[in-house]
C-alpha cells in the first residue's frame, strides 16, 4: 500500500483537457494580439506622418511583449499628446491676449516704441509673419524717429541741446539702419560747424552714414551727395582732393542716376576725367543694370 501511494504519489499529474472554457480564452488572446497589432501600426502610422518618410516602421517579428510594450507606450503618447497640446493651447490663447492689448495700446498712442517692439516679438513668436511684414509697425518706425527727432531739434537753443540731440541721433542710427535718418544726422551736424571741433564731428557723421548706407542702391545717392555739396560749400586748395575723391568713390558703386553723377563730375572738374575712373564707372554701371530688375520687383511689392 504504501509502494503504490508512493508511486502514485510520484506519477505527474495528468494536464487537462482543453474545454470549451479554454478554447475561448484562446480565442481572447488571438483578438488581444490582433488588437496590439493594430495599435502597433496605427502608432507606426502616426510617427511616420509626424517624422516622415526617414522613419520606417517595423512590422515583422513583433512579439507578444514588444506588443504590451507597444501598447503601454502607445498610451503613455496618448496621454503627453494631449498634454503638450492642452499646455500649447493655453500658452497660445496667452499670447494673443497679449497682442490684443499692444494693438489697443497703439491705437491710443501709436508713439509707444517700447509697445511696437513687444508687439513684433509676439507676432514672429506666433508665425504671424505675414501680418508682421503687411502692418506698418516695421515701417513706421524710422517715421517715429524722424518726428522725435525733429521735435528735440526745435527745440534746442544751445550747444548743450545739440549735444542732447547728437545722443538721440546716436540711438535712432543703431536702433535702426535707415538711410533717412543718416541723411538727416549729417545735415543737422552741419549747422555745428561752428563749434569746436564741428567739421571733424560733420566729416566723421558722414563717413559713418556711407559706411552703413552707402551702398544702399535706391536711397544711397542722397548721402553721398549731401556730403560732396557740405565739402563744396567750403571749398578750399586742400578741400578740392577731397570732392575728387568723393565723386570717384560714388561713381565706382551702382548707384540709381549714376549716368547723372558722371555728367556733374565731368562739367565740375577742370581737368578730364581719369581713365581709371571711368572703367571703375563703367564696371558699376553694368552692374547697376544686372540689380535693377531685383530692385524693380522688390519696390512693387
Amino acid at each position: 500500500m504504501a509502494t503504490a501511494a508512493a508511486a502514485s504519489a510520484s506519477e505527474p499529474e495528468a494536464e487537462p483537457r482543453a474545454g470549451p472554457k479554454a478554447e475561448g480564452e484562446e480565442d481572447e488572446v488571438k483578438a488581444a494580439r490582433t488588437r496590439r497589432k493594430v495599435l502597433s501600426r496605427a502608432v507606426a502610422a502616426a510617427t511616420y506622418k509626424t517624422m516622415g518618410p526617414g522613419w520606417e516602421q517595423q512590422e515583422e517579428g513583433v512579439s507578444e511583449s514588444d506588443g504590451d510594450e507597444e501598447y503601454a507606450m502607445a498610451s503613455s503618447a496618448d496621454s503627453s499628446a494631449g498634454d503638450y497640446e492642452w499646455e500649447y493651447d493655453e500658452e497660445e490663447e496667452k499670447n494673443q491676449l497679449e497682442i490684443e492689448r499692444l494693438e489697443e495700446q497703439l491705437s491710443i498712442n501709436v508713439y509707444d516704441y517700447n509697445c511696437h517692439v513687444d508687439l513684433i516679438r509676439l507676432l514672429r513668436l506666433e508665425g504671424e509673419l505675414t501680418k508682421v511684414g503687411g502692418c506698418c509697425y516695421l515701417t513706421e518706425l524710422p517715421k517715429l524717429w524722424l518726428e522725435w527727432l525733429h521735435d528735440e531739434i526745435s527745440m534746442a537753443l544751445d550747444g548743450l541741446d545739440r549735444e542732447h540731440v547728437y545722443e538721440l541721433f546716436e540711438k535712432a542710427v543703431k536702433d535702426y539702419i535707415c538711410p533717412n535718418i543718416w541723411l538727416e544726422y549729417g545735415q543737422y551736424s552741419v549747422g555745428g560747424i561752428g563749434q569746436k571741433g564741428g567739421l571733424e564731428k560733420v566729416r566723421s557723421v558722414f563717413e559713418r552714414a556711407l559706411s552703413s548706407v552707402g551702398l544702399h542702391m535706391t536711397k544711397g545717392l542722397a548721402i553721398w551727395e549731401a556730403y560732396r555739396e557740405f565739402e563744396s560749400a567750403i571749398v578750399e586748395a586742400a578741400r578740392l582732393e577731397k570732392v575728387h575723391s568723393l565723386f570717384r568713390r560714388q561713381l565706382a558703386i551702382p548707384l540709381y542716376d549714376m549716368e547723372a553723377t558722371f555728367a556733374e563730375y565731368e562739367e565740375w572738374s577742370e581737368d578730364p576725367v581719369p581713365e581709371s575712373v571711368v572703367q571703375s564707372y563703367n564696371k558699376a554701371l553694368q552692374q547697376l543694370e544686372k540689380y535693377k530688375p531685383y530692385e524693380e520687383a522688390l519696390v512693387k511689392k
